[in-house]
């Protein structure tokens, strides 16, 4: 028996990894190869979890109570695990399965592969990605403020005059149909000069922004509204009706003119002119703002706070 024994640890000996074996019932360990006797604990302990990895007690990754349940209910004796040594601060990875050693003992046989280096990979392939991802994330975060820059006015947040002008040719550029129509409307705010005049240009800002929230809220999203500059807006309607785009704007006029701002313990109030005109194909953008233009100051001359429309 003896004589069998060493030539079955003979042969396990020559693994190129440290294995060992431990009797299932007393943790005792009845084999180590010499890669796994260099790096032992203690040699001179008995018990497994003092002589492999230093442990006060039984390791908490230990697998023999596990091989013992998967041996009864899944009739499988193999096992694998990964787990930290803290004794050695390395990984490993443990090839575990029942056998029966020559003299007649149940152990397990374990085969400990350092897998210390690909965990490092890992950690640091995981660091990469994760930097990558925030700097992806960091980099369209910044695209999108730039093209929200180079998109929108910095005050409103409506379309600004570059791109007003961009949509307003897009939608040039598709075929209209069932008799649809463009209309084009200059859109002024009443003697707005003498609003920041008065009350001071933090105040002027914040009836830019209450006018543009009123309009938003009366238009959809087919519709092409931008701040040309200073109090001046435009707004593209697509429609087949001239009724409906008047009463649009008259909406918006007459809530305009009803809105009462608080703002540094005073009430104001503010109005709006409007011009529209219907466009024609013999029009490029610039002709068709200047015609609504014209019809704009039509109403300022008229007296302000009136809409004037021309097909």
């Amino acid at each position: 028996m003896m004589m069998e024994n060493r030539l079955f640890e003979a042969l396990l000996d020559v693994i190129p990894f440290a294995a060992y074996a431990v009797d299932i019932e007393t943790y005792e360990v009845v084999y180590a190869n010499k890669l796994m006797t260099e790096n032992m604990h203690n040699t001179k302990e008995e018990y497994c979890w003092k002589k492999i990895f230093g442990q006060d007690e039984i390791c908490s990754w230990c697998t023999i109570h596990e091989l013992k349940q998967r041996t009864i209910i899944y009739n499988s004796e193999k096992l694998i695990t990964t787990f930290f040594n803290e004794s050695t601060d390395k990984w490993l990875q443990n090839y575990d399965e029942l056998v029966k050693w020559p003299d007649g003992r149940t152990v397990r046989y374990s085969i400990a592969v350092d897998i210390t280096e690909q965990k490092e990979i890992q950690a640091n392939m995981i660091k990469t990605h994760t930097k990558l991802a925030i700097q992806s994330k960091k980099l369209q975060e910044a695209n999108k403020k730039l093209e929200y820059m180079a998109t929108k006015d910095f005050l409103t947040g409506i379309n600004n005059r570059g791109y007003f002008f961009k949509l307003f040719q897009n939608l040039l550029k598709t075929k209209l149909e069932n008799d649809y129509k463009i209309f084009v409307a200059m859109l002024d705010l009443d003697k707005f000069k003498n609003i920041n005049d008065t009350y001071g240009h933090n105040t002027g800002d914040e009836v830019l922004k209450i006018f543009t929230q009123i309009v938003i809220k009366n238009i959809t999203s087919e519709d092409i509204f931008g701040r040309l500059g200073g109090e001046e807006f435009a707004i593209v309607i697509k429609s087949t009706k001239e009724e409906f785009v008047i009463r649009k704007l008259e909406k918006i006029r007459t809530i305009v003119e009803n809105t009462i701002i608080s703002t540094n313990d005073v009430e104001l109030s503010f109005t709006v002119s409007i011009g529209i005109v219907q466009y024609k194909n013999s029009y490029s953008i610039d002709m068709a703002l200047d015609e609504a233009d014209k019809k704009l100051y039509e109403a300022k001359n008229d007296g302000r706070n009136k809409i004037k429309f021309r097909t």
